[in-house]
């Protein structure tokens, strides 16, 4: 007949059912030690925060409660396993490296899940700033702060990881570095895209919804990228332009206009005489002056050339709004202004035309 003792008595393992009871024990220890610890940081930590005007505290309290939890279930499930006092080896099995690697590996990955909780806290204080701001660049630019932050994070993850592990960090370093320079002649548009948006973050060209134009491209700006800006053209299709390209060329930014331009050439036929055209001339100056919605500061109304076919009046004048369909109402409410002035006057509006004169011999 088989014992108790004679079934928990693991001989290859040399486990004894003292042991396995005591393994037990400090599992179900470290339960309760991690449920009072959570216990008092909710309720006690949590509450104290509550009553401080700084929202930092509250943050980086609850940020640290589930990583702290998973520590000491890490430390209590390690404590356990010493506890059973396995052997070294088992064959050819290094039970003791085994459990020291899956220990660092558990504690690196808490340790970043703990790192990637406090971005998360920098984050939530970026967006916070961002929004405060006007410019909508902050906007696109608060996401991509935490996405590097978080690469960071990973790549020095990895390394402690493999430093722990038994490899030479330094070693591997050099060993990039050597294969980082054909990398990075391979990759000089990455880098320059990488620049050219540092330029679009630091210069603030453009902010986001902004019409601009570089190049040959024309429409709103939808996202920037740390490679890419994403444009939407006015026909409605996407166009996704390299961040070099601000730094090769150079950006319209219509929406920066403050004012906006009218500019024309009137044309009246030869019919019209020296005193109509002056009063033509200062007629539309009237107009413009008497418009609320033109900017005053400058503008010009002049009769400059003897055409072809007709007497030219150059209009230049600018409206306020730079919003293109109240832009474009100024615009048809002032030539149809034009057009009923010139007919109370009995002034036609010249077109391509030519005379023919036939001489009697």
């Amino acid at each position: 007949m088989i014992t108790m003792p004679e079934i928990f008595n693991l001989e290859p393992l040399n486990i004894s059912l003292e042991k396995l009871g005591l393994f037990f024990i400090i599992i179900l220890l470290t339960y309760v030690i991690r449920f009072v610890v959570l216990h008092i940081i909710e309720k006690k930590l949590i509450a104290l925060t509550k009553k401080t005007s700084n929202e930092f505290d509250d943050l980086l309290v609850h940020a640290s409660k589930a990583p702290i939890g998973y520590l000491i279930l890490l430390h209590g499930f390690y404590i356990a396993v010493f506890s059973l006092q396995l052997p070294e080896t088992i064959g050819v099995v290094n039970i003791a490296v085994i459990v020291k690697n899956v220990y660092i590996l558990v504690l690196s990955f808490i340790l970043l899940y703990y790192l990637f909780k406090l971005i998360d806290v920098i984050g939530h204080f970026v967006y916070r700033a961002t929004e405060k701001t006007e410019n909508k660049l902050d906007d696109q630019l608060a996401p991509l702060i935490v996405k590097s932050l978080r690469t960071f994070v990973i790549t020095l993850g990895i390394l402690f990881i493999l430093n722990n592990f038994g490899y030479n960090i330094a070693s591997l370093l050099a060993g990039l570095g050597i294969g980082g320079l054909a990398f990075a002649l391979a990759a000089q548009d990455t880098v320059s895209n990488l620049f050219g948006s540092f330029t679009i973050f630091s210069d603030k060209p453009f902010h986001m919804g902004d019409w601009i134009k570089i190049g040959d491209f024309e429409g709103t700006v939808e996202e920037v990228g740390f490679r890419s800006t994403r444009i939407r053209r006015f026909d409605q299709a996407q166009v996704t332009v390299p961040n070099s390209q601000f730094i090769k060329n150079g950006v319209v930014n219509y929406s920066a206009m403050k004012k906006r331009r009218i500019k024309f050439n009137l044309g009246v036929t030869y019919d019209t005489t020296a005193a109509q055209m002056r009063e033509v001339v200062e007629g539309i100056k009237q107009i413009i002056k008497e418009d609320h919605r033109f900017d005053h500061t400058f503008d010009m109304v002049h009769f400059t050339d003897f055409g072809d076919f007709s007497l030219n009046i150059f209009v230049y004048c600018f409206t306020k709004t730079t919003v293109w369909d109240e832009y474009l109402t100024v615009r048809e409410e002032f030539h149809l202004s034009i057009m009923q002035m010139l007919e109370e006057m009995g002034v036609e509006i010249a077109f391509p035309s030519q005379t023919v004169y036939v001489e009697k011999g």
